[in-house]
């Protein structure tokens, strides 16, 4: 048995680059908040648990670690109210 159709091939649609997209402290803290809404209304398997918390602790701990000093979130606040 011959097949008689031709095999055309069909263009791919042209993909454009992807844009670089920057991810702020916000935005990790706003998925943190989701891992503790989500696990709050019992949204994992029991084992998927542990990866979810592991991934939790990580956020956690890189959240703490790069959040902005205090010292220049105070200053810049002084630095406000003299100007008003």
């Amino acid at each position: 048995m011959t097949d008689t159709k031709e095999n055309k091939e069909i263009p791919l649609p042209k993909t454009e680059a992807p844009e670089e997209v920057q991810l702020t402290i916000g935005d990790i803290s706003t998925v943190k908040t989701i891992i503790e809404i989500a696990s709050s209304k019992g949204a994992f398997k029991a084992e998927e648990l542990h990866v979810v918390g592991l991934t939790y602790d990580r956020i956690t701990k890189w959240l703490l670690a790069n959040q902005p000093p205090k010292d220049a979130e105070e200053t810049s606040t002084a630095k406000g109210d003299e100007n008003d």
